[in-house]
Parts: C-alpha cells; sequence; structure tokens
C-alpha cells in the first residue's frame, strides 16, 4: 500500500462555512399577517361590541309638521379576551458550549431553534382559531361533481367543472349583504394557491396580459384578478410525529381558504373579521407576542445557560359574518 495514505494526510473535520438546518423562512408563517394586532398591557379586559342589526335597520320615517321624529336606540355589549402563554427552552451545558466546533455558534442555533417552534405553534393556533367550519358566518365545502357557487363547490383543482370566480363571487356578495363592508382579504393553503395559478379560467384572464404560465400569476395578480386587496398565502409546514417517531409533514394550513372583511388597523367603532391581542404587558414591544431571553442555571455547570421563550396572546372571531370559509376547497 502506498505511504503515506489519504487517511494519513487528513483528519476529517466539520467544516465552517456551510451546515444544514431546516429553518423555515419567516415569511412562510401568516399568523400576523391577515387580522390587526392590537397589544394589551393587561392579560384580559374587555372590549364594546355595537349591535349591527340596530345599525343596519331603516326606522327613518316621515315627520309631519310640528310632529315628533322617530326615534330609537341600538344595543351596546362587551366580549372579553384572555391572552393566553406558550412557551419553550432548550439548555445547553458548559461543556457543550467548550467543545463546540466553529460552525456552531449554539446561541444562535438556539435561538433560531426556539423561535421556528414558536412560529410553527402560532399558526397551528391561528389554524385552531380561524381555519376549520362552525366559527364562520358561512362554510363552504369542496366536492367531487359539485355546483360553483353552492353550498358544495366543485373543487378548484377541477380544471373543467371548477369555477373559482364564481364561488368568491358568491362570498363577496354574501358577505357584503350580511355585513354592509366587502371582504378585502384571503387566505390560502398552499395547495389551494397552486390549484388557482394553474386553473384554465384564472390563465385565460391574464392570457392577453402576459405568458400565462403559473410563474407569473402571483399572489398580487391573484388578488387583483379575484377583486381582494390582497391574498396570503399559507406555505409553513410542521412535523406531525411525536419526537422519536418517522417524520409526517403536513402543510399547517392544507386545503382550505378563507375570505373575509379586515379593519385596516383597530380602531373605535370599526368592524373586523378578526383580531389578535399580543400581550405586550408580558413580551414587550413587539408586534408578535414573542420573546425569548436567556438564564444561567445554577448548580448545573459554570456556564450552563436556559435559552427560554414566551408568546403571549388571545386571536379572537371578533365578527363572524364577515367571514366565508372554503373547506376542503381541492381534492
Amino acid at each position: 500500500m502506498p505511504s503515506p495514505t489519504l487517511q494519513d494526510v487528513h483528519v476529517n473535520a466539520a467544516l465552517t462555512d456551510i451546515s444544514v438546518a431546516y429553518i423555515q423562512d419567516s415569511a412562510n408563517y401568516i399568523a400576523d399577517k391577515v387580522f390587526p394586532m392590537v397589544p394589551v398591557v393587561h392579560k384580559s379586559d374587555v372590549y364594546y361590541v355595537f349591535s349591527k342589526d340596530d345599525f343596519l335597520r331603516d326606522d327613518v320615517q316621515q315627520r309631519a309638521d310640528a310632529a315628533e321624529s322617530a326615534g330609537g336606540g341600538f344595543s351596546l355589549t362587551t366580549k372579553s379576551y384572555s391572552a393566553l402563554v406558550y412557551g419553550y427552552h432548550k439548555d445547553v451545558g458548559d461543556q457543550v458550549r467548550a467543545n463546540q466546533d466553529p460552525a456552531i455558534d449554539i446561541d444562535v442555533v438556539t435561538t433560531k431553534f426556539i423561535m421556528q417552534k414558536q412560529l410553527i405553534r402560532r399558526d397551528n393556533i391561528f389554524v385552531s382559531k380561524y381555519m376549520k367550519t362552525t366559527v364562520w358566518g358561512t362554510d363552504v365545502t369542496g366536492t367531487g361533481g359539485g355546483v360553483p357557487g353552492s353550498s358544495t363547490p366543485a373543487f378548484w383543482n377541477d380544471d373543467a367543472g371548477g369555477d373559482p370566480f364564481t364561488d368568491i363571487a358568491q362570498a363577496q356578495s354574501t358577505i357584503l349583504q350580511n355585513t354592509g363592508h366587502e371582504p378585502n382579504i384571503m387566505v390560502l393553503g398552499f395547495p389551494v394557491y397552486q390549484a388557482l395559478r394553474k386553473h384554465p379560467l384564472v390563465i385565460d384572464r391574464v392570457k392577453y396580459t402576459m405568458q400565462a404560465d403559473a410563474k407569473n400569476i402571483t399572489p398580487q395578480l391573484l388578488a387583483a384578478a379575484f377583486d381582494v386587496e390582497q391574498i396570503v398565502v399559507s406555505k409553513s409546514v410542521y412535523n406531525t410525529a411525536a419526537e422519536g417517531l418517522t417524520g409526517s409533514y403536513s402543510f399547517t394550513i392544507g386545503k382550505n381558504a378563507l375570505l373575509c372583511h379586515r379593519a385596516p388597523q383597530p380602531g373605535l367603532m370599526i368592524p373586523s373579521a378578526g383580531y389578535i391581542f399580543p400581550w405586550q404587558g408580558l413580551t414587550g414591544l413587539n408586534s408578535m407576542g414573542v420573546v425569548v431571553y436567556q438564564d444561567r442555571l445554577p448548580g448545573r455547570g459554570r456556564n450552563t445557560i436556559r435559552t427560554d421563550s414566551d408568546m403571549a396572546f388571545d386571536m379572537q372571531v371578533v365578527s363572524s359574518d364577515l367571514g366565508y370559509y372554503f373547506s376542503g376547497i381541492v381534492s
């Protein structure tokens, strides 16, 4: 055997300029991009709700000379929010800290790891609050062979039978008729977005203005085509398997869509389908309701550090009649 060998002249070591970690782009997460944030000082409080029925009723009557005018009033109730706190941490011992290679900045890696955990949790809470049936004024469910504009529309990835323009127009009319406000934002799961951007009806709308292929059909273009101010596409994924089991990965929102009216910003006497109440009194001055901090752990080594996090907020459906939910709208 020739001497020296390859093993004699080189000892494998970790590269300092690359490493691999599945950290999702923060743009994939949408929980803070849909409804207005209302930062709050206290864990719980109430807000006022004026009666829609009283404000939209036609009560004005013709008034005779010297007669009293018709009169009336409005009812006023309150709703309460209550921020819940979610926490997650990781401990790093002093031996690990002292032995790390240059390619691993353990504090940076740990912070990114924890933030991704919290963002995944936050998007899943968004789904549990908003992206499901029975919480909005109208629910429709995609169906094979369904009827566009009905409570069982055809799947939007059914290129021949599906008609997303009719379905969305029906949703817009329903919200406007029931509230006096037009929907202005739509949330799409990534499979729904993929179905819409290749649908022949969508392509037909844009084929005279640009090359009609899917890469040119952006969320902004879809928003213009469907006459809404903004379309938000959820691209976040998460592992549904428990630790130690083979990974099983799913889209957070999946095959569903939500059309609704949201307030451009929170304010008095302004309707909105939903609000999110981040507890700034606990987490500090940030709109996300998340704080990451470090503590030294006494008795566990000179440099054993716990990187901890708190996330505190309440997500609420404020006006259910300002939302229209498409469940399983692609097959």
